[in-house]
């Protein structure tokens, strides 16, 4: 079977809609549709022209994402924010209790 054909109820589940509504759309001629052998019976498949993308090798992905991120750097940029917010906090709850 190739990649891009489905089955009746596999076409539904991916576009959420009814097997009926499938079926519909096949009469209509709205969907490319081939019929295979299977198992010795011969089925009808859908054609999905929706093809997944296609995935980069990880060297390719790792290049695109070029810029690197020292994250010490970063965890103490936040917990320096975190420390001055925490004082704000506390400065708020002390004044409220008096």
């Amino acid at each position: 079977m190739a990649e891009n054909s489905l089955t009746i109820q596999q076409y539904a589940s991916k576009h959420k809609i009814s097997a009926f509504a499938v079926i519909k759309l096949i009469n209509t001629k709205k969907i490319k549709t081939i019929k295979k052998t299977v198992d010795g019976e011969e089925k009808e498949f859908i054609l999905d022209d929706t093809v997944a993308p296609t995935l980069l090798p990880k060297n390719e992905a790792i290049q695109e994402n070029a810029t690197t991120i020292n994250y010490e750097i970063e965890f103490h940029k936040l917990l320096a924010k975190h420390l001055e917010l925490q004082a704000k906090y506390d400065a708020i709850i002390e004044a409220k209790r008096l």
